[in-house]
């Protein structure tokens, strides 16, 4: 017995069609699909900028902290150390509009201990602290060619920098943009710092530091070089004390 084949069932036209896409549903998923994906990319790119920008933020302010904090406590420890130049002695501090050079207690070698001579200075769009911690009154103007200076630079990013300074004398309220310790024989009551350009603040950066050893009255003139006058007059009182105590004995 044969078999019989059986003539293949065919589907209706509307069957047919139903079974695959058209170029125009494959063409529209595509369009969807590529602006949900712009889209998504337009989220994330914008979130990563941001993040960005805000780690950049934060390491200016953590900077502009540091910054802050290492040229406030230096100047503030400024000591009144007199320099010698030929036959001249003068308190060593200078002051110019774009840095300044001064002598303080509080350096960043040494643990934070003892004396070193300070340079800040604006080179470029950045601000640099010099420090040497072996120095002599001779050779505080002229450093020798081999002196050790260690360097680091504090800020930078920034537009313009200006330094001033503000004599102690009472009727003097103007700030002047330089200082120099020869000419004025003391040194200033306080500097002031100005730092523009910096984009993380919008407006400029301004800091006022007074000098401790102005503001207490250390390094005024009667605390400076006692005359020899006053020098006379301690060694008469210790000499009248030894003679009491001399007849007290008796």
């Amino acid at each position: 017995m044969s078999a019989r084949l059986e003539p293949r069932a065919r589907l209706p036209h509307t069957a047919r069609a139903r079974a695959g896409f058209t170029l125009l549903e494959v063409v529209l998923a595509l369009v969807i699909f590529s602006l949900i994906t712009l889209m998504v990319y337009g989220a994330f790119f914008i979130g990563h900028r941001a993040v960005l920008k805000g780690e950049r933020d934060a390491d200016i302010n953590q900077r502009m902290r540091v910054a802050d904090e290492i040229l406030g406590r230096q100047v503030r420890s400024t000591v009144f150390y007199f320099a010698r130049h030929e036959d001249e002695t003068f308190p060593y501090f200078v002051g110019r509009s774009d840095g300044l050079s001064f002598v303080t207690s509080a350096p960043q070698a040494r643990g934070g201990t003892g004396l070193a001579e300070i340079t800040y200075r604006a080179e470029q769009g950045q601000l640099v602290l010099e420090e040497r911690v072996g120095f002599t009154p001779q050779d505080l103007l002229k450093p020798p060619a081999d002196a050790e200076v260690a360097r680091a630079v504090l800020v930078d990013g920034f537009s313009s920098i200006r330094f001033e300074y503000l004599p102690h004398e009472e009727g003097s309220p103007d700030w002047q943009n330089s200082w120099d310790g020869r000419d004025e024989d003391t040194l200033p009551g306080a500097v002031r710092v100005t730092v523009e350009g910096l984009e993380f603040f919008g407006h400029p950066w301004v800091r006022e530091i007074p000098l401790m050893t102005i503001a207490y009255g250390w390094g005024s003139e009667d605390f400076q070089e006692p005359d020899d006058e006053d020098a006379g007059d301690t060694d008469s009182t210790e000499t009248e004390a030894d003679d009491h105590d001399g007849e007290d004995d008796d």
